[in-house]
């Protein structure tokens, strides 16, 4: 087994790679709901837009943009679906010290924030994201225990 400073900085780089998977999703997602809106207020619906090339060089630039958006998102959530849907079942609320971690570290709440969530103190809360270290590095992905420190021997 590694030291314990070497799984949290292992489990810490996963669920921040998760973290930036998430927040990627989210952003494209906000921005076609901000181009859609802007549309919307001209006039222009979404739907009926074809996919294929040719068809969005006729569109006007906004409706072209925004199929550039659905398909970024689309491409984004195909390729990391399955790792956003794996680390999100492993740090489920029924596992409460990998949950804790979930909160700190992919929703970004404060120990504070994330205690009040979990219904502990700050110090316990504290505890038991310890504990989920330990936990997730032993079932995260395998990758994520060899890439952020790969010659890290067991000791």
């Amino acid at each position: 087994e590694h030291a314990f400073e070497t799984m949290k900085l292992c489990v810490s780089a996963y669920l921040c790679y998760v973290r930036r998977i998430d927040t990627t999703l989210a952003e494209i997602a906000e921005d076609i709901a901000r181009l859609e809106a802007r549309l919307e207020l001209m006039g222009v619906t979404y739907e009926g837009i074809g996919a294929s090339a040719s068809e969005r060089d006729k569109l006007p630039e906004g409706l072209a943009r925004a199929a550039e958006l659905h398909d970024e998102w689309q491409g984004e959530m195909a390729h990391h679906a399955d790792e956003l849907a794996e680390a999100k079942r492993l740090c489920r609320s029924v596992h409460e010290c990998r949950y804790v971690l979930w909160l700190h570290l992919v929703e970004r709440r404060t120990w504070d924030a994330t205690a009040r969530k979990a219904g502990y103190s700050n110090a316990q809360t504290r505890r038991l994201a310890e504990v989920g270290v330990r936990e997730l590095y032993a079932i995260m992905p395998e990758r994520w225990r060899r890439e952020p420190i790969p010659n890290a021997a067991p000791h």
